[in-house]
């Protein structure tokens, strides 16, 4: 896959399919005009190595083939108001979710002006990461209901607003990764929930994941990293999670962090640490949404848990 030499955000503006088809490096693409009418199209892209966050915005209505390059897995997700569109001749909703399959050509029709939110990673890169990806050839090129595809949109959205020297940062691009990884394992398994799983095969579950995560506290660890640890999917694990905690992993993750950090609010000294270095330290790098989590979680600021070890 041939990558930017300068990473950095980018926006390309066509004004006509051959030179939109063209526009997202090392993929396969061939688009065809349906709709009569001056074509428009633009893509918006952040890359950082081995990672593709953008958005492609056409206005006409489009027959598209496209195939991601090799060992490369997409997840996508359609801009609220876009046209409908089919994924292989089958509907996708609003909530629908894509997932692209690297190397497999596959059938788009879009009825209209239409947006598209995608992330594409490739497998060397989350292997880096220590993210557990499925062989993209297990992957079957689907289109399917999703309960957290507005979430998804948002995450995408954001991203899309981040810089590449962000993207790098592991507290950043590991959630959203973890989407990704629950995307692509949904759309494996939507069509069949997994086997039933005794109560306490689950407890066990969670009691490796909780153990392992109190193993490293150093470590700023995804659902993603834990269950592949403890050689579970993190589908399994949101069933466990949700039977057995009455939560998901990832909100579990992010109370763990919040009680550590509480902790180390309680103990540091206000003339020489600030909120904002103890939020870093344990995986917040948005301050505001921390200190929102932290109000609705202790019913303070952690500013405020911090002045209250003020000397006299």
């Amino acid at each position: 896959m041939v990558e930017p030499k300068i990473l950095q955000p980018a926006t390309d503006v066509a004004d006509d399919v051959w030179e939109q088809e063209q526009a997202l490096a090392g993929w396969t693409q061939h688009y065809r005009q349906l709709q009569p009418g001056r074509f428009l199209g633009r893509l918006t892209e952040v890359v950082a190595p081995g990672i593709r966050i953008f958005r492609e915005d056409t206005n006409l209505r489009l027959h598209q083939h496209t195939a991601p390059p090799p060992d490369t897995l997409v997840v996508a997700v359609s801009a609220l108001g876009s046209a409908p569109a089919r994924l292989d001749g089958k509907p996708v909703g609003e909530d629908d979710v894509l997932v692209l399959r690297g190397g497999t050509l596959c059938e788009f029709l879009c009825n209209g002006p239409m947006s598209v939110l995608a992330l594409a990673i490739d497998g060397w890169r989350a292997e880096q990461l220590r993210v557990r990806m499925p062989d993209p050839a297990e992957v079957p090129t689907s289109s399917f209901s999703y309960a957290r595809s507005p979430e998804l949109r948002m995450v995408l959205q954001c991203m899309l607003a981040a810089t590449p020297d962000l993207l790098e940062q592991a507290g950043v691009i590991l959630p959203l990764l973890d989407h990704c990884v629950s995307v692509v394992e949904a759309g494996v398994l939507h069509a069949v929930r997994p086997a039933a799983v005794a109560p306490s095969q689950r407890q066990k579950f969670v009691r490796q994941f909780r153990e392992y995560v109190e193993a490293y506290p150093e470590e700023r660890l995804s659902v993603a990293q834990v269950a592949q640890a403890i050689g579970v999917t993190t589908r399994m694990l949101e069933y466990s999670f949700a039977d057995v905690m009455g939560v998901s992993p990832k909100d579990y993750l992010k109370m763990v962090r919040l009680n550590a950090a509480r902790r180390a609010l309680r103990v540091a000294d206000p003339r020489s640490t600030t909120v904002a270095e103890i939020a870093m330290d344990h995986g917040f790098w948005h301050l505001g949404r921390f200190s929102a989590y932290y109000f609705q979680m202790y019913g303070e600021k952690p500013s405020d848990t911090l002045r209250a070890n003020a000397f006299p």
